[in-house]
């Protein structure tokens, strides 16, 4: 029997099919969470025939949501098209690293507030997905709620591996970490900067708002953090509840709320039994 397509598996108005090879990647050319948030959308939209070389339409409106002007929408979509991203793909039977010199091809965008924006893909981003057999499924109203870039990544990579049969963590280099998160090369270089400002916000949001829970550890050589090691659960009925609860929830005083409910998200949890 054939393998299940990515690309057949089914979206919906509240969630949406994102292949696995665009979500473990490396942001040559960093994006924003709008950017991220953006793309996904455009995914959603075209899912129905994502493979075929065909151009898409969308309401303008469906993706500027909350911003009032077009300037962010228009850089938005110029880092798309020229953004580089490396993916892991298998050629000839080898692991290989390929770049990508963007995710769009053509777009018309309309100079008014309003109407439609025509979109392609890029040649390369349809090859991945149409060879595409793993993929995470994102709750539209999860991405939307998520505040960082750093979040939404980290929740991308639970939602891929959740689903996969008996294994529930996975460790990574703290280099290879951040690059998984979009964290630019110059930024949040030393390790506690990187875990106060983008791991821990990042776990604590995924963890609060999602349907998996999430811990970390840190693995040290001498006194140095090398490795975190990620682990996941699926969620119970009562925190499941909680979650969905939160969602509807403002965002004004979210990490207030999140931190009192989930401490682990927010602390080292090196010395935890589930790891």
């Amino acid at each position: 029997m054939a393998p299940y397509k990515t690309a057949d598996a089914p979206v919906s108005e509240t969630t949406l099919v994102k292949p696995g090879e665009l979500i473990d990647i490396v942001e040559v050319t960093p994006l924003t969470l709008y950017d991220r948030r953006v793309f996904n959308l455009l995914l959603q939209n075209a899912w129905e025939n994502i493979r075929e070389d065909v151009e898409h339409k969308i309401e303008k409106t469906d993706l500027r949501g909350s911003h009032a002007g077009n300037e962010r929408l228009e850089d938005t979509i110029g880092r798309l098209q020229t953004t580089r991203i490396r993916v892991e793909i298998e050629r000839d039977g080898q692991p290989y690293r390929r770049t990508i010199p963007g995710l769009l091809g053509v777009v018309d965008d309309p100079v008014r507030p309003d109407g439609r924006v025509y979109y392609q893909f890029s040649r390369e981003v349809r090859e991945l997905i149409t060879n595409s057999n793993v993929f995470a499924r994102i709750q539209k109203d999860v991405m939307l709620a998520l505040s960082s870039k750093y979040a939404l990544a980290l929740y991308e990579m639970i939602q891929k591996r959740g689903n996969l049969t008996h294994v529930w963590s996975e460790t990574f280099d703290v280099d290879r970490l951040k690059d998984l998160l979009g964290v630019p090369k110059d930024k949040l270089t030393a390790y506690k900067n990187f875990k106060a400002k983008a791991l821990n916000p990042a776990v604590l949001e995924v963890n609060g708002l999602s349907n998996y829970g999430v811990q970390y550890k840190e693995v040290k050589k001498s006194r140095a953090v090398m490795q975190i090691q990620i682990a996941w659960h699926q969620k119970s009925v009562q925190e499941m509840k909680e979650a969905f609860k939160e969602l509807k929830q403002p965002r004004v005083g979210r990490r207030a709320r999140l931190s009192g409910t989930v401490e682990t998200s927010t602390v080292d949890v090196h010395n935890q039994s589930v790891l």
